[in-house]
């Protein structure tokens, strides 16, 4: 079997696939702008603030990971890029804006991870805040992004 660690401040994990934000909190995996998981009208979800949010996986070998999160965008005209060591590996465009719990969307991408340290970055071009047309939830401080019902990390092959 795969394993994957990681390793925080806060305590050393070693994690087996899949990666499941979802499943733990705080995350099996150190991550910011990643909130807490809520729940509302049953479903399960974290806000993830921009403008980028991170994941850091550390890995004893190279290894092709496939990256997949379900996400509800408050914003019309979203734009995420998906970042490895901070270079663009994907990115999805012109993302329609859905009301809250609303109009979630899966989206997948394949990372080729080195061995070692890896940061894996979510990067919105738009987000609460950002400018006044932007600011859907004006007595939140932070920069909310997107929704995300689910985000795991799995071997590319499955």
């Amino acid at each position: 079997m795969f394993m994957l660690t990681c390793c925080s401040k806060r305590r050393d994990v070693a994690t087996a696939l899949p990666v499941d934000l979802m499943a733990l909190d705080p995350p099996s995996v150190p991550v910011t702008g990643f909130r807490p998981v809520e729940r509302a009208a049953g479903i399960d979800f974290r806000w993830v603030t921009g403008p980028q949010a991170t994941l850091t996986l550390t890995l004893d070998a190279p290894r092709r990971l496939k990256l997949a999160f379900t996400a509800s965008n408050p914003l019309a005209g979203q734009t995420i890029t998906v970042l490895l060591q901070g270079r663009p590996v994907a990115s999805f465009e012109a993302i329609p804006g859905a009301d809250r719990l609303t109009g979630f969307t899966r989206y997948e991408a394949d990372l080729d991870l080195q061995a070692g340290v890896n940061t894996v970055a979510l990067a919105f071009e738009r987000y609460n805040r950002r400018t006044p047309e932007e600011t859907f939830a004006p007595e939140d401080k932070e920069g909310l992004a997107i929704m995300i019902s689910g985000l795991e990390i799995t071997p590319a092959s499955l």
